[in-house]
C-alpha cells in the first residue's frame, strides 16, 4: 500500500526547493539567508508521529530535504541547533529512520549535526543526548553494535549524572545498552544489567509501567540468548499481553513482541505453534508497514522455516514465492 505524503510536507518541500533555485550558489550572503529561511520553513511543519508507518513517506521526503540542507547550513555557518522546533523535527526524523529500519541515512544525518550541537548546546543538553541516542539506535539497527556500544554507555552515564540512577530516562538508557549487549552476544552482561534495571523499574515505577515492560523484554532477550527459551517465552507472553492492552493487536510494538514469541516457539521445537503465530502475524505486518518491511521479511522467513520443519514444503514454496495460503 502506498502511503500519501502529508500535504504540509509536500508544500514545505516545494518551498525549500524554490528558495534554493532562486539564489545563485555563488551568492554567499544570499546563501546564508536562504539557509536560515529553509531551516525555519521546515521547523514550522506540523508534528507527525514518526512511529506511525502512515507518516513514513512524508519523513522519506523530508530526509531528502535534510540531507541537502544540513550540508548547506554547515557550509554557510548557520546553526543547525536552532530553533527548538528544528531540533525536535530532526530527532523525529531520526526516530523514523530507526523504526522503518532505514538506518544508514539516520546515521549520516545524526553525525552531521552532533558536532554542531555539542559545541553550541553542550554534550549534556537534552537534545544533544537525544541525538546521540538516536545515532546509537541507528548504528545498532544496521548491525554496527560495536560502534554503538560506547555511545550507549556514554548516554547511560550522562543520564545517570544528570537525573540519577533511578530516573525513567536513565532506566530506558540501561535497557538500550542491554539490547546492544544482546546483539553483541554478551548475553550474560545483558542479563545482569537487565535484571538490575527491572528491579529498579519495579521499585520506582511499578510493574505495569512502559519502562518496566521494556526492561522485562530486554531481560527476556538476554534469557533467550542464554538458551533459557521457556522462561523467555513466558516473559514475552506477558509483555505481549501488555502491548495488546495498551496499543492493540496491529501496532508495530505489539507485532514485534509476537515475533519474539514465534522465535521462542521455534527454538523450543514447537513448529506448529510457531507456524500459527507467524501465519497470523505476516498479514498484519504487511498491512501495517508493507511487504518489504524488515518485520514482514523476518516473519515470512520464519513461516517458511516452520512449514519446512513440518514437512509442508509446497506451502513453504508458495510463501517464498509471495503467496499467502497458510
Amino acid at each position: 500500500m502506498t502511503r500519501p505524503v502529508d500535504p504540509a510536507v509536500q508544500q514545505a518541500h516545494a518551498d525549500v526547493v524554490a528558495l534554493f533555485r532562486a539564489t545563485p550558489a555563488a551568492d554567499r550572503a544570499g546563501l546564508h539567508d536562504v539557509c536560515r529561511a529553509a531551516r525555519d520553513r521546515l521547523a514550522a511543519l506540523p508534528v507527525l508521529d514518526p512511529h506511525d508507518p502512515s507518516t513514513w513517506n512524508s519523513y522519506g521526503l523530508l530526509t531528502a530535504n535534510f540531507q541537502t540542507l544540513l550540508c548547506y547550513l554547515v557550509e554557510a555557518d548557520v546553526p543547525t541547533s536552532e530553533p527548538d522546533r528544528f531540533r525536535a523535527l530532526l530527532i523525529r526524523l531520526l526516530h523514523y529512520h530507526y523504526d522503518s529500519h532505514n538506518a544508514d541515512p539516520g546515521v549520516r544525518l545524526a553525525e552531521l549535526v552532533l558536532k554542531d550541537w555539542e559545541v553550541r548546546l553542550g554534550e549534556s543538553h537534552k537534545d544533544t543526548i537525544l541525538a546521540n541516542e538516536r545515532l546509537a539506535a541507528c548504528l545498532h539497527d544496521r548491525g554496527d553494535s560495536e560502534q554503538a556500544r560506547p555511545l550507549f554507555e556514554r548516554i547511560l552515564a550522562l543520564r545517570s549524572q544528570k537525573s540519577g540512577a533511578d530516573d525513567v530516562a536513565t532506566l530506558v538508557a540501561a535497557c538500550n545498552l542491554g539490547s546492544c549487549l544482546n546483539q553483541l552476544s554478551d548475553h550474560q552482561a545483558a542479563f545482569e544489567l537487565a535484571q538490575d534495571t527491572l528491579r529498579r523499574c519495579e521499585l520506582w515505577l511499578g510493574s505495569d509501567d512502559s519502562t518496566t515492560i521494556l526492561a522485562t523484554q530486554t531481560l527476556a532477550d538476554s534469557l533467550s540468548g542464554l538458551g533459557e527459551h521457556r522462561i523467555a517465552l513466558s516473559l514475552y507472553e506477558m509483555v505481549h499481553r501488555w502491548h495488546l492492552f495498551e496499543y492493540g493487536e496491529d501496532a508495530l510494538p505489539t507485532l514485534g513482541v509476537a515475533e519474539s514469541i514465534a522465535l521462542s516457539l521455534q527454538e523450543l521445537g514447537d513448529h506448529e505453534a510457531a507456524r500459527a503465530v507467524d501465519a497470523a502475524l505476516l498479514p498484519r505486518f504487511e498491512c501495517a508497514a508493507g511487504k518489504d518491511y524488515a518485520g514482514s521479511k523476518r516473519t515470512r522467513n520464519r513461516l517458511v522455516k516452520s512449514l519446512r520443519a513440518l514437512g509442508r514444503d509446497a506451502e513453504a514454496d508458495d510463501i517464498r514465492g509471495g503467496g499467502t495460503k497458510f
